[in-house]
């Protein structure tokens, strides 16, 4: 295998373990390079790369093609299953493939955590910070108000990838019924998972989960007319894309006390100080941290170093773009 040099994203710290690396002859820190974050070097083998939030403004769509790109780079691993936040020039490389599925495990049990905190009540039922205060309540009214359950209750699933199938999976282990829609045709890969339509999702799930890429189709699908079908009480999670959901709308049927929401991606990201959103009592709102596990940065760099034998053996990548 032909030893090849990998320019990354990341901290110039990342460098030392790349460089150790099978089929990676030397690693580099843009940073290192006194280079702005796109301007990427054409000489290189291997750009490892990472989407980024805006900052002053600075938008990736907006930054310029570097001169000659792309040269002699002949594969970008992205280090996200997003494909939203990159330049569109960086897909006229010869490869580029994503990491897809690396996270899908630890957002599928965020998501389950966020399911469970609503029905379980646990911000009303913590004493000392819940509805009852330091007080122990009497047993009446705990048999009065009883929690809720996912068991028997619809999850609806809006996208069926790597995280939604996990999603899946975890829900009828619960003792849900899922349905779904998503873009393919194709039967569901995931046994007990019924495909339905955009109207139907809506109008039957309990928990409606949104882990659809953010297409020209999918921007604002969460409008008012699809929250208008949903259940009274339902409760929406993203953690897809923040621009999936049509903020006023959302706004609307929060403030009419018709379902309740647990957002962990919104737009833009991150929000202005005293946004609406940070303080609404029907919202629980989190900092894109769905995909946060002690396992995920050596997944990604496994998914890196197989494409490196993959490219190099000629073989198809494993997220080839």
């Amino acid at each position: 295998m032909r030893l090849m040099r990998v320019v990354h994203q990341f901290a110039p710290a990342m460098s030392a373990l790349l460089a150790g690396l099978p089929g990676v002859s030397e690693a580099v820190a843009m940073e290192t390079l006194g280079r702005s974050r796109w301007d990427f070097p054409v000489d290189a083998d291997v750009l490892f790369v990472v989407h980024d939030e805006e900052k002053g403004g600075a938008r990736a769509a907006d930054a310029p093609r570097p001169e000659g790109w792309p040269g002699q780079v002949k594969l970008v691993q992205t280090a996200s299953a997003g494909l939203d936040d990159y330049p569109d020039w960086l897909f006229d490389a010869p490869a580029v493939a994503s990491a897809s599925g690396t996270t899908a495990r630890p957002i599928a049990e965020f998501v389950l955590g966020l399911m469970l905190a609503r029905v379980k009540r646990l911000d009303e039922v913590t004493l000392g910070r819940g509805a009852w205060g330091a007080r122990w309540p009497e047993r009446d009214a705990v048999i009065a108000a009883p929690m809720g359950t996912l068991e028997g209750r619809t999850l609806g699933l809006l996208g069926l990838g790597q995280i939604g199938q996990a999603v899946a999976r975890l829900g009828l282990a619960f003792g849900m019924e899922v349905v779904a829609s998503r873009a393919s045709d194709a039967p569901s890969p995931v046994d007990g998972v019924t495909l339905v339509g955009l109207d139907a999702l809506a109008g039957r799930a309990d928990h409606l989960v949104l882990v659809a890429p953010i297409t020209p189709v999918t921007r604002g699908i969460v409008g008012a007319d699809f929250l208008g079908r949903m259940k009274a009480g339902a409760h929406l999670v993203n953690v897809a894309r923040g621009a999936l959901v049509d903020e006023a709308a959302l706004r609307a049927a929060l403030d009419a006390g018709k379902i309740w929401a647990s957002l962990d991606v919104v737009d833009p990201e991150p929000l202005p100080a005293g946004h609406w959103m940070f303080e609404h009592p029907r919202l629980r709102l989190t900092p894109h941290i769905s995909w946060s596990s002690p396992d995920v940065m050596r997944r990604i760099v496994e998914r890196l170093v197989g494409n490196l034998a993959r490219l190099a053996a000629g073989e198809p990548l494993v997220g080839a773009v």
